[in-house]
């Protein structure tokens, strides 16, 4: 019986560690976007 529930722990603990990290992906995307996209030069025009 004892063995049972540390199994059970130990299963809940990593199966907590996958959700975690899941929705730490999900919050900030993969791949993340670049901030460099948001910010483009003008260009100078031609003379």
């Amino acid at each position: 019986m004892k063995e049972n529930r540390k199994i059970k722990k130990t299963a809940l603990k990593i199966v907590e560690r996958i959700v975690r990290n899941e929705a730490k992906r999900d919050i900030w995307g993969d791949p993340p976007l670049c901030i460099g996209i948001g910010h483009q030069p003008k260009r100078p025009k031609r003379k």
